[in-house]
Order: C-alpha cells, then structure tokens, then sequence
C-alpha cells in the first residue's frame, strides 16, 4: 500500500509541472498540434517517472565489495479472535488507509461510467443502421445529441442527414477520425481514474479536449471551406446535449475560443514554442533526483550492521566474491558462492517451516506493533546454523522470535565453493502483519 501511495504521490508531483508549465507557457505559444503532443508527452513521462516508486533500483556495490544474499521476505500473520480482527481492522482503516481506500472507491465509480460509456458506444456500433457517405462511415441517431465520432465511426442525429451543411460536419469527423483523438481521450480518461483528486488532470483533460477541436477547425478550413458559414454552423449547434465523455463532440465548447483562434492570424514561432516546452526537462530532472532521494533499497536497510569487507589487493579474477572476513582458526566466511546453501526441501519448505514455527508475540499483538525484522545468520559448512542476530528489528518480542526460530531451523544443504564445503552468510527479511 505504501508503494501505491508513493507512486500517486509523485507522479502527482510530475503532473503538477506538466500542468504549470503548460498554463504559464505553452498553450500560447504552441500551435493546437504543438501543445497535444507536449500534453500527451508529458502525461506518458509523468507516469514512467512516478513508477520509479513501484520498481525502486536496488543500490548497486562497487569494486571490491560484496554483501549477504538476501532470501525472500517471510510473513508472519496473527492468529487472532473474531472481535481482535475487526478491532485491529477498523483501526488500520481508519488511521492509516482511509484515504487510499477513498480514492479507490471513487477510482471504480469513474471506472464504472467510463468502461459503462465504451460498451454504449460499442453496442451501438453493432445495432445501429450504418451509412456511407462519401466515404464516413455515419450512424444515424433517433436522439437530439450533437454529433460525435468514436475511432472510425460519426453518430449524426437522423434530422441532420438531410442538412445542407452536412459536408462541413463530415470533414470535421474525419480530422477526429484521422489524429485518433478518440486514443487520447481513453488515455486521459484512464489517467483520471486514479488521479481525479488532481486539479491537473482536469486541467490538462480539458485541454487536450480544446487542442482537437483546434485542429479539427483547422483541418476544416484547410479543405476551402467557407469560414463564416463554418462558424455560423457551429453557432446554430452550440445548444446541442453533449454526448459522452469518451466521444469527440462537433459542437465542443469553450465555442468562444474556438471561433478567436479560426479568426486568428497564427504566427508560428518555433524557437519561443521550443523553449517554452523545454522549460519542462529541468523540474523533471530535479524531481526525479527528489524522487531518487527518497527511495530507500533494501540493502540499505540491511546494512544497519554493516560489516567492512576486506579487499584483496589486485587479486581480483572472474570467480565468484568470497572470503570477507576470517579469523586465524576458523574457516573462511562467504557472502557469495558457486553453489549456495539450500533449505532441506527448497525455500517454500523453509517458509513452511517459519510460518509454522513462528508466532506473532502477545506483547506486539496487543501494542499493535507490525513490521519486517532483518535477520542475519551462518550457514556453517556443516549446514548448521550460527551467528543468528537481529540486523533491525520492531521491539515487542518480534526480534526475539524472529532469533528464536531462525536458530532452530534444521541443518541446510552447506554451499560449496570449488567444490569445498564452506560457510555462507544470509541475511532475511521477516514481516510481521496484523491480519
């Protein structure tokens, strides 16, 4: 839960600049095409950026050093009364999570209006009676609603096949039909499934919405078409219900923009629309590098206790790390080995046995104390185990338990290097979660 809530919270972050950059620069000094792909970039960036949190890079040693195999994260449940469940529920919901589990809620009610919309407009695909008019493949409708198109299909209420302006409306379908607005606004809408607490997303879900009527208009008075009866058309459709959300409407308002940016004389300045839209790359970057702060790997959590390794001076070969520490009597210590240790029975085995063996302390139960000890061990050359100690651990007799079952853990399969027997270090993630 916590990663999903990092993921939302930066990629809000990056959404928040996309948005402020294209208010205070872009959207007047781009042209309509200029600002859709800065907006779509820029939305597609904002999300690959925010998943850092989902795949946080792991922190990568260099030169000499090598550190203890990490084994998969244990997790210990409570076996807890029926009442102790929902007292311990109701108070992680409504201390913790209460916010994400909002979010969700609303997530699958916008959810359920927009997949409800897509299956409309896909039934009607099949139900309604097609025509071909000069080539649009045009679904008429019983209903007032303004014409739309969706993909390579343009809903047209039945009384306006007959109108005289029909051609007009057609060449403005086809921009819709040809730029695949309707692909940028399953995408918007998707976006704002998860982010529709974000005054950006609304934002930016608007404009792109402007920027396809812009090149729309555009595109239909590029085929010589007469402006003012163009104008006069979109007028007399103003008034028209919108049809729905995932649709590209003929009569989508701001009207008055619209008909300002027909009229306007565009002076196309690459150079000031360039800048303007590369103002964007340094904020990224600095919050990327926030971003990059932040995200603790879980080598860094298990090197509480770090142990220094002791390099050998220009004896470094293609064989595996080995031999970090030793004392003068005893054998060898490996972090790294050709064959590691292995669990009697494989690693679900093992887990088996934790899960098993282990049980949640009475004094963590009941202080509501939840979390993931790290534990590190020796697998001695002879497959027992030695050198159990607690690398971090959560208090509340978890750290204790956590030592307790480890040391009791039933001699493993030793790790061999060339051939050898020998002792191999692991460190091990057990969580703690109250069910």
């Amino acid at each position: 839960m916590e990663t999903i809530g990092n993921f939302i919270f930066w990629t809000s972050i990056y959404l928040l600049i996309l948005g402020l950059i294209h208010w205070l620069l872009v959207r007047k000094s781009a042209t309509p095409s200029q600002n859709r792909a800065f907006i779509l970039i820029g939305l597609i960036t904002s999300i690959l950026f925010g998943s850092i949190s989902l795949f946080p890079l792991h922190s990568i040693a260099v030169g000499t050093a090598s550190y203890p195999v990490g084994l998969p994260e244990v997790i210990i449940g409570t076996s807890e009364s029926i009442n102790n469940t929902g007292r311990y529920l109701f108070h992680t919901i409504s201390t913790q999570n209460i916010l994400l589990y909002i979010s969700f809620g609303i997530s699958l009610a916008l959810a359920v209006r927009l997949f409800g919309s897509i299956f409309i407009l896909l039934v009607r695909t099949r139900i309604n009676r097609r025509l071909d008019i000069s080539g649009f493949k045009v679904l008429p409708m019983k209903s007032n609603t303004a014409p739309f198109s969706f993909f390579g299909f343009v809903f047209i209420p039945e009384q306006m096949l007959t109108a005289k302006n029909l051609h007009y409306l057609l060449i403005h379908e086809q921009a819709h039909i040809q730029k695949n607005h309707s692909l940028d606004l399953i995408f918007i809408e998707l976006l704002t499934l998860v982010f529709w607490f974000h005054p950006a997303i609304w934002y930016l879900r608007r404009e792109i919405k402007l920027q396809h009527e812009f090149e729309a208009d555009s595109f239909v008075l590029k085929q010589q078409m007469e402006k003012t009866t163009y104008q006069i058309m979109l007028l007399d459709m103003s008034f028209s219900k919108l049809p729905l959300t995932i649709a590209n409407p003929f009569n989508y308002s701001p009207l008055k923009k619209r008909i300002m940016m027909m009229n306007k004389k565009f002076q196309v300045k690459y150079t000031k629309a360039i800048f303007s839209m590369l103002a964007i790359i340094p904020l990224f970057a600095i919050a990327v590098i926030l971003q990059s702060c932040t995200e603790k790997s879980p080598l860094e959590l298990e090197k509480k206790d770090e142990v220094t390794t002791e390099a050998k001076d220009d004896e470094l070969t293609d064989e595996v790390s080995e031999d970090l520490e030793k004392e003068d009597d005893e054998e060898p210590l490996f972090k790294v080995v050709e064959d590691e240790p292995e669990f009697p029975g494989g690693t679900q085995a093992m887990h088996e046995y934790l899960r098993d063996n282990m049980e949640y302390p009475t004094k963590a139960h009941e202080a509501g104390i939840a979390g993931t000890v790290f534990v590190s061990f020796v697998v001695e050359s002879d497959g027992s185990i030695t050198n159990v100690e607690v690398l971090r651990g959560i208090g509340g007799g978890c750290d204790e338990e956590a030592v307790r079952v480890v040391e009791n853990m039933p001699k493993w399969e030793p790790g061999q290097q060339k051939g050898q027997n020998v002792r191999v270090q692991f460190n091990m993630p057990i969580r703690f979660v109250l069910n």
